[in-house]
């Protein structure tokens, strides 16, 4: 038992051993670079290795780990351009929703005008029966001089009658 007990803890230094040696080696290559050795012999391997570690020892003042973090910067910045386009996306939808939102109250506005204004006429005509009353709505563009400018009337003449701009309304 006590073979065994040795035998354990000899393979688990081991496994701690090979687990920081794969740490040192820093990120590993992906997949498809990886199969292209796979079919080539341990000799062949070895003697690339070796070429390779001693290219590699020209390179021995540059920064070893800029590579990860290149990739790992990389990676943070395509999420957040990624949250970004999400947000910029969402904050059109909001926008969208809110100039909705602002018709739907414009049209309700105007209805619940032509409702009233329909009721005045007929309780006007209740209370002074040879006399007709009638209430108009006053804009900003009943404020404007006929002699102003013709973008102005261009404006006015572009704008639906039944359904004026409610941003413009000054008074009854």
């Amino acid at each position: 038992q006590e073979k065994l007990l040795n035998k354990r803890s000899m393979c688990t230094q081991k496994r701690e051993d090979y687990m920081r040696k794969i740490q040192e080696l820093g990120s590993l290559p992906p997949a498809a670079e990886v199969s292209v050795f796979a079919k080539k012999s341990i000799a062949a391997l070895m003697k690339n290795l070796e070429k390779i570690n001693k290219d590699l020892k020209k390179y021995s003042h540059v920064n070893k780990k800029a590579f990860d973090q290149f990739v790992n910067f990389s990676e943070q910045r395509d999420a957040l351009i990624k949250r970004k386009e999400e947000l910029d996306e969402g904050g059109l939808k909001v926008k969208e929703l809110i100039e909705s939102l602002d018709r739907k109250k414009d049209e309700a506005i105007n209805r619940t005008f032509r409702g009233v204004s329909a009721h005045f006429k007929d309780v006007f005509k209740e209370l002074v029966p040879n006399g007709a009353g009638e209430l108009i709505m006053r804009t900003i563009m009943d404020d404007v001089d006929s002699e102003s400018d013709e973008d102005d009337e261009a404006k006015l003449a572009k704008k639906d009658p039944g359904n004026p701009d409610v941003s413009l309304y000054r008074g009854v």
